[in-house]
């Protein structure tokens, strides 16, 4: 169809955090679109100030998806906390009959598309399965307002995020795409201390980014900026071998990482417990045990909120999924059998205050009120901001291009999302990872 070519044009991928090719998502046999606004991470803002500075064209994106793919509903979730989004979006919305608003709880990880699936519509997805498989599609406010924004010719050049912690002024931050981590940072009024870490995301998922150039991607949610020796710091970077140690000197099999594991609350197998019982006395356990940390989302709640001895099941699981991916591995889940926990999930939902307690980032959790655009001199952009295979450059050093300009294609009959240029300029570097751009006047 002509909109989904137009999607796949212009290098609209899911603004979330994910990255997977929006056009790749978009399907004729839809019934329901979630715009996902639950913004569930903490300290971050850009969802809340998209909803309410550009909910009109939010609506715009989901109506487009709707039309495209034949679904009869788009339901936008957004926390009940956030009042004054709400009363702005349901002035947007009150005159469409298909579409509404699903208020939510001020929980982690309210914004995981699974669970959000069964919270809003009472459809449970089969593990190992994407939202696709029960006729729902989740989309980020963010990339659905990119699609509407597609829709008037306009690529992905820009990406809205939070920079947040120990900067001057926390700010919601419009920047070019490819521009340095610190250029943000300097344009919030600099770090407040002398030796900042930063995880690049949110707290619970983000990720530590030692270098304060690398480049601001499609899907950079946020940038956190704390003091090198804080909490978060050091539980990001446990190493594998010490969190296996520590597993099997204090891991004491009470199952709380199970009993507040998301997945497991949605019916799915996914007992780490079991697996950390596995792994830590090497007992013999079935395959399918193991194969189930494929099935974990990583939001991290049995590290930082469920585990009384402070293990992290989150870890293991993921380095089980680096291993047999590594071995070319990829487990089949039973889908045909279904365990419903639906009266569990309801009920041990995690209030997003006590994560911020156990974060120890409470102090960071201002009203974010400023908000600041960047204007990079140059900007680095990566050719692989998302699921799939690099985008192959179409550009040479020395060409000239304009903000919007196509720098890098899709591989031929693979799946990948284009780049395009952030700023005017001239291109100083090309090579199979990145394109550099210096701006000219």
């Amino acid at each position: 169809m002509e909109m989904i070519k137009t999607i796949r044009e212009t290098g609209v991928v899911g603004a979330g955090g994910a990255g997977f090719p929006t056009h790749a998502k978009v399907r004729s046999d839809l019934e329901i679109v979630i715009a996902n606004g639950a913004e569930c991470e903490p300290l971050l803002s850009n969802d809340k100030y998209i909803l309410a500075k550009h909910g009109e064209e939010v609506v715009q994106g989901l109506e487009l998806i709707l039309e495209v793919s034949g679904a009869r509903k788009g339901i936008i979730a957004i926390k009940k906390k956030n009042a004054d989004v709400i009363s702005s979006i349901e002035k947007i919305i009150k005159s469409r009959k298909d579409l509404s608003l699903a208020l939510l709880d001020d929980f982690y990880p309210a914004g995981d598309e699974l669970i959000l699936v069964s919270l809003v519509t009472g459809k449970n997805v089969p593990q190992g399965e994407l939202p696709l498989s029960v006729g729902c599609m989740v989309s980020n406010v963010e990339t659905l307002r990119n699609i509407y924004r597609a829709s008037l010719g306009e690529p992905v050049t820009r990406r809205t995020l939070t920079c947040a912690g120990e900067v001057k002024n926390p700010s919601v931050v419009i920047t070019h795409i490819g521009t340095s981590i610190q250029d943000v940072i300097d344009a919030c009024g600099g770090s407040t201390v002398e030796t900042p870490a930063i995880i690049v995301g949110g707290p619970m998922m983000g990720n530590i980014e030692r270098d304060l150039n690398a480049p601001v991607t499609k899907t950079m949610t946020g940038i956190i900026v704390l003091p090198s020796n804080h909490i978060l710091l050091q539980k990001k970077s446990m190493s594998m071998p010490w969190v296996i140690k520590q597993s099997k000197v204090a891991c004491c099999q009470c199952t709380y990482c199970t009993e507040l594991c998301p997945r497991y609350l949605l019916g799915h197998e996914l007992y780490p417990h079991k697996i950390m019982r596995s792994i830590n006395f090497g007992l013999s356990v079935p395959p399918e045990i193991i194969e189930s940390a494929f099935l974990c989302s990583e939001c991290g709640l049995c590290e930082v909120y469920a585990c009384p001895m402070e293990l992290s099941p989150r870890m293991v699981n993921h380095a089980i999924k680096n291993n047999l991916l590594e071995s070319n591995y990829h487990p089949q889940f039973d889908n045909k059998k279904v365990i419903t926990r639906g009266d569990d999930l309801r009920n041990r939902k995690i209030p997003t205050s006590r994560i911020k307690n156990r974060l120890q980032i409470g102090k960071y959790d201002r009203k974010v009120s400023s908000i600041v655009e960047t204007n990079p001199s140059k900007v680095e952009i990566l050719l692989k901001q998302h699921i799939g295979l690099p985008a192959v450059p179409v550009v040479k050093m020395g060409d000239k291009v304009t903000e919007g300009d196509l720098l890098a294609d899709i591989p031929e009959g693979k799946l990948g999302a284009r780049v395009h240029a952030s700023i005017k300029g001239r291109v100083s570097f090309v090579d199979q990872e990145r394109i550099i751009i210096k701006r000219e006047s």
